[in-house]
């Protein structure tokens, strides 16, 4: 029989311990030893083998406590004694060091080294935080640049839109008039300017191109507190009728089409056909109202011929001192009111609202964006969880190793520091991981949120977004090991040192284990049927009928400058020549055109009707006014119902005639035929309409909302100066991109065909915006439901690892294979199951959050609960299958000796 204690003595390193905990810990593990030595002497080993036996098992043991003994020797500062010595001077005091600082190297040299030791651990936790830290990361850097980012402009946060309010249509663009009333007569606001959205051919160059502009108040860029980079901006005799035409260009339109010249402020440029003057440069990184303006120009307004019933104008202002936009909306309703009374016939029933402009800006997005967020912080943590159970289960197995720092003298408080510091250290190592990743998925998200998210180029890595991740990062580290700490520092040293067969506090750490594979799934099912919902949400608003037919469709504008056409007969003959021009290109079937196509605006007009009594002001009936050629409908693929669509004999001085659809009849003409009835509208054309035929319907304003009223007129009678060509074609329209071009400039070499698209990619663009919250909640969801199965799997095959003895004993009297797979996998599904049912009440009760985002879907649409929580189980059973079969090959012999 070998002297146990000086064994111990002899291989752990007790010099630098005091003498107690010395004798303590070698009285501990001599009496171990003894029992190992015992239990091998009972199996029938003889004596040299039972000290064989009994050395193998300390030999852990002591590598573990040279470890923990170098780990807790006290670590000197200098520099740090040096701090403290400075700040408190003079005491006489001896060196003041902070206990954590102390042990804070030793701590996390020892994680690094207890993570190289288990690389398989360290790299699964490693990536599950990526996951987690990265996706939270990536959405939320989205949040910053598109909520959270300032406005590039001057005191942002002092900026407002003033809209019009018309009851029939809710938050309105604003009438000239009405704008300059608004701006003589507010007390509230410093400067108040007005813009338009404008669109001019530059001839410049060798190529005409279509750019992208505004127009706007002379005074907009002091308003919104940024002087351009060259030049100067506009003063208020350029803001007049006749006054020289003048331009302010943005600074990519500089770089790229004047190539950056220091001397572009001052000259001469065609747009439109007419000499336009440079008098400035704005500076990098401007942008009004939207980033696709590369030009400003003077809006050019006649105080005594302003319109008030054309509503046209947005409104920005800037709130004096002092001034909140809740006092502001107070006064310029009063002024509305005051408007309305004295201009019945115009602005009868109109109010005014004031919204801050960020809100306007984003509005649209906020709460989408936010859902986000926080789904992607239910993935954080079920990541959180994920690596809380496996340090759970790394816990049961380093149950020795706590009980030798304990036996050294670690207290409760040491412990639960210890395992922190090696969790934030793992938390540490994941967060950098996710960082990168998130770095990665940003350019992928802009690309995804081009044409749905507002201000998507400020999207980035910047202080705001580094913080959060370094936040995120240490929070994470602390939620997922916090468990893990808790369960390592309740354990007596006693129990760990004497029992060899397996963990003393497993049954102990199991319900934690458990319960946290149960939050998982919960928290997956939540995402899950989130997504699926808004899946179906999707695949609705997609298989939605327009009231045309998308398919082998090519559209394109043409914009005629009004020095070149400067009446509707040179309009109306362009446009004759260009539709024969199209119709006989190769592959082309019809060919039509309209001054607005559906899913890209509205221009709604007022109407009365021949026969009856004039609307009350404010009360008039309206609809969509479209101009288009004879054969429109036919290139759209827009049905007639009854009655006739337009030929060639409705010219410009034959009757003149319009065309309603079917939302218009079920309006104005619920019991009777519209047919030959009369109409006049608010558009300043001289006569009568007469209604000659009725369409089927057309979505004009996006797929979600319900047709409205539209009624169409032939172009010859109203010739627009911009309109978009549609060519229908038996093959694939997008081969025609060329030939449109061309046939434009065989025309006139002067104009661009620009906006060239296919109609299928119009009706896409038009649900960019569900279509970015679908595919990113999907992905969140899609790797929560792969955290979870990841999570499952580790419990079911820890369990399979503690329950071997028992697997065996069960095998040995008789148990089948099949009956090992049906204990472990029903073990595993009776998890997945309680955590399916949570989480679908979870999910029942949350769902309202997404209410908004849903097209022709309940909430409580019972085939996406259905469907998640079999996809669920699905991947569940096949989690617990893979350690099942595992167990199904248990030898039962060699299972009962290994014990």
């Amino acid at each position: 029989m070998r002297d146990w204690p000086a064994f111990v003595r002899a291989r752990l390193p007790l010099q630098d311990l005091a003498p107690e905990r010395a004798e303590r810990i070698v009285r501990e593990m001599a009496a171990q030893l003894e029992d190992f030595h015992r239990d091998a002497l009972a199996r029938g080993l003889a004596a040299d083998e039972a000290d064989a036996y009994a050395q193998s098992q300390v030999a852990d043991w002591s590598r573990m406590a040279s470890d923990l003994v170098r780990a807790d020797r006290p670590h000197r500062v200098p520099r740090f004694d040096r701090f403290v010595d400075r700040l408190t001077p003079g005491t006489g005091a001896p060196p003041s060091r902070s206990w954590i600082l102390m042990h804070l190297l030793g701590d996390v040299r020892y994680a690094i080294r207890q993570l190289l030791r288990n690389p398989g651990f360290a790299l699964v936790a490693t990536l599950t935080l990526a996951l987690g830290i990265g996706a939270t990361t990536a959405i939320f850097s989205v949040v910053n640049g598109v909520l959270l980012r300032p406005l590039p402009y001057g005191d942002p946060d002092a900026l407002v839109r003033v809209h019009e309010v018309v009851p029939q249509y809710g938050r309105f663009s604003v009438a000239p008039a009405t704008f300059l009333d608004w701006r003589s007569q507010n007390q509230v606001f410093d400067r108040m300017a007005a813009y338009g959205t404008s669109s001019a051919t530059w001839t410049d160059q060798e190529t005409p191109d279509r750019l992208q502009g505004a127009i706007v108040s002379w005074d907009l860029f002091q308003l919104l507190g940024v002087a351009p980079e060259l030049g100067g901006s506009f003063t208020a005799d350029q803001d007049l009728p006749d006054a020289p035409n003048v331009v302010v260009i943005s600074h990519t339109l500089w770089q790229q089409r004047f190539g950056g010249s220091p001397d572009v402020v001052g000259r001469t440029v065609p747009v439109n056909g007419v000499p336009t003057t440079i008098v400035g440069v704005m500076p990098a990184g401007f942008y009004f109202p939207s980033r696709t303006a590369e030009f400003w120009t003077p809006i050019g307004l006649d105080p005594s011929n302003a319109p008030r019933g054309a509503h046209f104008l947005g409104v920005v202002a800037r709130l004096r001192g002092g001034v909140t936009a809740t006092q502001a909306d107070a006064e310029m309703r009063g002024i509305s009111e005051r408007l309305a009374r004295e201009y019945p016939d115009d602005s009868a029933n109109e109010s005014s609202e004031v919204v801050p402009l960020l809100e306007q800006v984003v509005g649209g997005v906020r709460t989408s964006l936010l859902i986000l967020l926080a789904a992607v912080g239910v993935v954080v943590l079920i990541a959180c969880a994920n690596v809380a159970n496996l340090l759970l289960v790394r816990a049961s197995v380093r149950e020795k190793e706590v009980a030798i720092r304990t036996a050294l003298g670690a207290g409760r408080r040491r412990l639960v520091l210890q395992m922190l510091a090696e969790s934030l250290v793992l938390a540490v190592v994941g967060g950098a991981a996710g960082l990168a990743l998130a770095w990665l998925a940003i350019q992928p998200i802009q690309a995804l949120g081009a044409s749905s998210l507002p201000r998507v180029a400020d999207i980035g890595l910047d202080g705001r977004v580094l913080g959060f991740a370094g936040l995120a990062t240490i929070v994470t580290g602390v939620l997922f090991g916090l468990a893990p700490a808790w369960h390592a520092a309740r354990g007596g040293i006693g129990a760990m040192l004497k029992d060899s067969s397996r963990s003393s506090t497993a049954a102990s750490g199991r319900w934690i284990r458990r319960a946290l594979l149960v939050a998982e799934v919960a928290l997956s099912i939540v995402l899950l049927v989130g997504a699926a919902l808004l899946l179906r949400s999707f695949a609705r608003l997609t298989h939605v009928d327009p009231g045309f037919q998308p398919d082998r469709v090519l559209t394109f504008s043409v914009s005629l400058p009004q020095g070149q056409y400067p009446d509707t007969g040179h309009r109306a003959a362009f446009y004759d020549r260009l539709l024969e021009r199209l119709a006989a290109l190769p592959g082309a079937t019809a060919a039509g055109m309209a001054q607005t196509l559906p899913l890209r605006g509205n221009y709604v007009l007022s109407v009365e009707f021949q026969g009856r009594p004039p609307a009350q002001p404010g009360q008039e009936a309206s609809a969509n006014y479209r101009v288009i050629s004879p054969d429109y409908f036919t290139a759209m693929g827009i049905p007639l119902r009854r009655g006739r669509t337009f030929t060639a004999r409705d010219s410009g001085t034959s009757q003149q005639v319009a065309v309603v659809d079917e939302a218009f009849v079920r309006r104005h003409f619920p019991d009777e035929d519209p047919i030959g009835h009369g109409l006049d509208i608010g558009n300043g054309v001289d006569g009568d309409f007469t209604i000659v035929g009725v369409v089927g319907d057309v979505r004009q304003s996006g797929l979600d909302e319900v047709a409205a009223p539209t009624m169409y007129v032939p172009y010859a009678q109203d010739v627009f100066r911009s309109m978009s060509m549609v060519v229908r074609t038996d093959g694939d329209p997008a081969g025609l991109a060329r030939q449109v071009r061309e046939a434009v400039r065989d025309l006139d070499g002067s104009l661009p065909a620009y906006g060239i698209a296919t109609l299928a990619s119009v009706i896409s663009d038009s649900v960019a915006q569900p279509r970015f919250s679908m595919l990113l909640l999907s992905l969140f969801a899609g790797i929560a439901l792969f955290l979870a199965a990841v999570g499952l799997y580790g419990v079911v095959a820890y369990t399979v690892s503690q329950r071997t003895r028992e697997i065996g004993l069960r095998m040995a009297i008789g148990a089948q294979p099949r009956d090992v797979l049906r204990m472990v996998v029903g073990d595993g599904m009776r998890l997945a199951a309680i955590g399916v049912a949570v989480g679908l009440v979870a999910a029942a009760l949350l769902a309202r959050v997404v209410q908004s985002m849903l097209f022709e879907v309940e909430t409580s649409d019972p085939a996406s609960y259905g469907v998640t929580a079999l996809v669920l189980l699905a991947v569940a059973a096949i989690a617990c299958y893979v350690p099942a079969r595992r167990a199904m090959r248990v030898d039962p012999l060699v299972a009962l000796q290994s014990e």
